[in-house]
């Protein structure tokens, strides 16, 4: 059984993931996208603009987008994890290389 994760802001989770180094692009959305010593990575995600409240459907998807287990995610939403961790995180994982 899936991690309940609770729900979040969608501004706090925006402001979150844009102070760990995710830039954002226009769309219909909010999309952000993460960039690594000024590089652009494949790692990206969707904010609705519409919904305040972002429950545990969507956060998985958002944490499955970022490559993040869930407990990360969180971490990283909740500002426990540094955007240096997260960096860290992905490049230990072989997600992102410089």
């Amino acid at each position: 059984m899936a991690m309940l994760l609770g729900t979040r802001k969608n501004y706090n989770i925006a402001n979150a993931l844009l102070k760990k180094g995710f830039e954002e692009r226009q769309s219909s959305h909010q999309y952000l996208v993460l960039f690594v010593d000024g590089k652009k990575t494949s790692i990206s995600t969707f904010v609705s603009h519409g919904k305040k409240e972002i429950g545990d459907g969507l956060m998985h998807k958002m944490a499955k987008q970022l490559s993040l287990p869930h407990e990360q995610f969180c971490e990283l939403v909740d500002c426990t994890m540094s955007g240096q961790d997260l960096r860290d995180f992905y490049l230990e994982k072989g997600i992102v290389r410089l």
